[in-house]
């Protein structure tokens, strides 16, 4: 997407989250309402189904299409669709709506604009409109199967692989961000039936509370780091995903969906919270913390915590909560000067190189002097140059203008600096007569062109013009 891609409009984004989580938390059945029990619950089921829905539209009007009509009209009827098989046939998979919510949005593939006359909504061919109609309908289905394919295989791989012989080691860290990676899409609720995590153990109470922490306390640490170190153009939007976070970060739907944003527009700071993960596990793991809930209450669909959670908080709890609010902002910020390095040292790299080849390894005495004009601050930086055998002396108004660093790759022995009178002597061998021949031809060129005087027309008189105009006019 664009550099606005998160313009005003994407603020919409929010809006279907921050609803979700006031009605999860206005319709919580453990608080009593004026109103019947069982509707309670149907209006909470409503909210959680046609919420993530209108998040999903709000997904698609960031999209460029060809027909923003039939874009949202595609988009919510596969969602529609989608929503009500998967609850009506497989209630117990789809704990989360995020994969109904990635499926209906495949469909926003076959309304992408193509050319200008796609954009302008000019007719098309019976065959094209037939294809197009056929993946719209066609496509968001494949991809959900696909989603559970993929998701139980993933599922059979960790029933065979975490065994408790397996659970009770320190690899047993890896399941925390397997965990996230799974809430993500929506189907972490499968990994809660694990045989070998009903247990009383250690390393599973570890596991239970690294995840409660990597989602209530670190997620919206991470996020207002990432706000930080963001551009202008979604600082904004991070701030406001961080607060929605952290009012949300008990509601299993909130959850997923802010993970899922994470995913497909910050995949590096969701690689970040999944390594934070690990850390905090070994974090939880070294204090021995008691948990405040089991497998059966983590995001099916909510997290539920133990009643009287808060009276056995211990002062162990606040330190594991301290780490977890430092350990991911500081993950982020060393990727974060990482990445700068990185970027640095290729754009180095690829100044150093002229055609592709590095300054040292040139043979060409053409690309010798393009790369000895670069370095020295250009053309209008060189004063004059001369030649004494199989030596180049450039002098130069600045020095201060001269790179030294990509000047210097060329070889400490075949390039010296007279700084008393600005001039740098360049050891080139047999290339120097031919670099100097023509680099003073540039030189000399410049001069004269810089000395040619272009001479300026005189103004043009319109009121003169007009007048004349006029008294022909009325003659």
């Amino acid at each position: 997407m664009h550099r606005n891609k998160y313009s005003k409009r994407s603020m919409f984004l929010l809006l279907p989250v921050g609803l979700l989580a006031i009605a999860s938390y206005a319709l919580d059945k453990r608080i009593p309402l004026d109103i019947d029990y069982n509707l309670q619950s149907i209006l909470m089921q409503i909210f959680r189904i046609v919420l993530p829905g209108i998040f999903a539209i709000c997904v698609a009007c960031l999209m460029p299409t060809s027909n923003r009509f039939f874009q949202l009209l595609a988009v919510g009827f596969n969602y529609s669709i989608l929503s009500s098989i998967s609850l009506s046939q497989y209630s117990n998979l789809f704990t989360q709506p995020t994969a109904w919510i990635i499926a209906s949005l495949s469909a926003t593939l076959f309304l992408l604009p193509s050319n200008d006359k796609d954009s302008e909504n000019e007719n098309v061919s019976f065959f094209t409109f037939l294809y197009k109609l056929i993946g719209i309908i066609v496509m968001p289905t494949l991809t959900l199967i696909g989603f559970v394919v993929i998701v139980k295989n993933i599922e059979h791989s960790i029933f065979i692989t975490f065994t408790s012989v397996f659970v009770e080691s320190f690899l047993a860290c890896l399941f925390v961000p397997i965990y996230e990676i799974m809430l993500t899409l929506g189907f972490s609720a499968s990994l809660n039936s694990l045989v070998s995590l009903q247990v009383d153990s250690e390393t599973v109470n570890a596991i239970l509370n690294s995840i409660i922490l990597t989602n209530i306390i670190a997620l919206p640490a991470l996020i207002f780091t990432r706000a930080m170190v963001a551009t202008q153009y979604n600082r904004f939007f991070l701030v406001l995903l961080a607060i929605i976070t952290c009012l949300s970060s008990r509601i299993g739907a909130c959850v997923s969906i802010e993970l899922a944003i994470l995913l497909f527009f910050f995949p590096g700071t969701l690689i970040v919270l999944c390594t934070s993960s690990i850390l905090i596990f070994f974090v939880s793991y070294y204090l021995q913390l008691a948990t405040f809930t089991n497998f059966y209450m983590l995001y099916e669909p909510d997290l539920i915590l133990k009643n009287l959670t808060l009276l056995h908080v211990t002062p162990l709890h606040y330190y594991a909560i301290v780490m977890a609010i430092i350990i991911p902002p500081a993950l982020q910020l060393f990727f974060s000067k990482l990445g700068v390095i990185n970027t640095l040292k290729n754009t180095l790299r690829s100044n150093d190189k002229i055609a592709g080849i590095k300054f040292n390894q040139m043979q060409n005495p053409d690309l010798m002097l393009i790369a000895i004009l670069k370095n020295v601050g250009g053309i209008s930086n060189i004063c004059g140059t001369s030649s004494i055998g199989n030596e180049l002396y450039v002098k130069v108004h600045s020095l201060k203008k001269v790179s030294t660093f990509r000047l210097s790759l060329l070889g400490k022995n075949r390039i010296s600096y007279l700084r008393a009178f600005n001039e740098i002597k360049f050891n080139l061998g047999a290339q120097t007569k031919t670099i100097y021949k023509r680099m003073s031809n540039i030189i000399l060129e410049s001069q004269r062109y810089s000395q040619n005087v272009i001479h300026v027309a005189k103004p043009f008189n319109i009121d003169n013009h007009l007048k004349e105009l006029q008294e022909n006019a009325i003659k």
